[in-house]
């Protein structure tokens, strides 16, 4: 009886270790505004993020807008393009819950930050 216990235990630890490294922020995002979707997929160690849909036409899609995130801890850092003009600032991502990711771009060397808040696309 014992062993079952265990093993159900085992078993829950499990689940809940695979719940939270699903609720990460690799998948398909739906921006602010709801002009885009981007996917956010991993690219080494790293996370990267493109383009997946745009309301702008295709010539987005394919767009890297998330370069090099890195993990440290629940916040990932590198690099967010603006693909409309093509300027790249210092980013960091964090999620607020399973369903929402902050995504934030900075100037300045982190003084000035502006930010939004992402939906998960549920497919």
């Amino acid at each position: 009886m014992k062993i079952l216990s265990l093993i159900g235990a085992a078993s829950v630890l499990s689940m809940s270790f695979a719940a939270q490294v699903l609720a990460g922020p690799v998948g398909e995002w739906r921006i602010a505004d709801g002009s885009a979707n981007v996917l956010i997929r991993p690219c080494g160690s790293n996370l990267c993020g493109f383009v997946s849909w745009s309301q702008e036409g295709q010539n987005m899609v394919g767009q890297e807008v998330l370069i090099s995130m890195r993990p440290n801890g629940a916040l990932w850092s590198g690099t967010v393009v603006n693909v409309r003009d093509g300027q790249k600032y210092a980013a960091r991502m964090s999620m607020q819950d399973e369903e929402t990711l902050k995504v934030e771009g900075c100037v300045m060397g982190g003084m000035i930050c502006g930010g939004q808040k992402w939906a998960r696309v549920q497919h």
